[in-house]
Parts: structure tokens; sequence; C-alpha cells
């Protein structure tokens, strides 16, 4: 149900951003600003996030925030977001080690522990435990 959009959605969705007016650069500014601080104050963190939520929290359209996304960071709301996550996740890996998985899984928004693992394999081609050892050895490896 809640999975990709049809290809007549997707049509729909690329239309609809495209027909909308680019932003001023002082909205970009603000708009990125407020994306900043969202993420500073640790934003991500709720699972449950999305395009709507997010657009209210930072009092911007929804429309506004699509056509950022679309047009100005070449991603979606979803790619962006998990993004954030990812690089979230693996910082927390590194300073704390003695984290689980499902810990840090939970702590950076992921609605679940599978989430982190997909998003490693896809972008790093191993899981988050491969990563962390190999990563932990660099670390330790540097500080010797």
């Amino acid at each position: 149900m809640g999975g990709a959009l049809s290809a007549k959605q997707q049509t729909s969705a690329d239309s609809r951003t495209e027909s909308l007016q680019p932003l001023s650069d002082e909205r970009r500014d603000f708009i990125q600003k407020s994306l900043d601080a969202w993420c500073a104050n640790l934003g991500y963190k709720d699972s449950t996030v999305n395009m709507l939520t997010l657009s209210r929290t930072l009092c911007i359209s929804k429309d506004e925030l699509s056509v950022f996304f679309d047009q100005y960071l070449k991603t979606t709301f979803r790619i962006w977001l998990g993004d954030i996550r990812f690089n979230a996740a693996k910082k927390m890996m590194l300073e704390f080690p003695d984290y689980s998985n499902d810990i840090i899984s939970a702590e950076c928004g992921f609605s679940a522990r599978t989430y982190l693992y997909r998003i490693f394999k896809s972008k790093e081609g191993c899981t988050p435990t491969e990563w962390r050892e190999e990563n932990t050895r660099k670390t330790h490896n540097i500080r010797e």
C-alpha cells in the first residue's frame, strides 16, 4: 500500500512540481537554514516524520518543500531524510561502539532495524556490523 508511486502518480507529482514557481534566493536560503536547524535539533530522530509534518513544523508549505528538494537538492524528501539518518547512524557507530544496531537504528529515526540494514547494503555494500568493524579498525589504526 505505502510503497512506490505508480507511473501515473509519479508523472502527476513530477508535473505538479515542475509547474510550481522557482523559489527566490531569500526563500531558498530560509528553507535551507530551517532544514539545517531542524537537523541540528535532531528532528530526524522522529520515525513518524513525513513531508507534511516537516512542513508544518517548519511553517513552510509542502509545495515549497517539494520544489526545494526537487529543484535545488535534486532529490526527494525520503532520500534526503534517509541520507541524514544514515550519516547520523555512521557517526553514532563510531562514537558509541557499544551501542547495538537496534539502539542506533531507533536513535537515528529508522522505524525498523531492517531499514538501517537496507540503507547500509545500498550505500556501503555491507551490513552495519561489517561497516562498523572495518571503520572502528581504521579509527584505532589512526590513533596508534
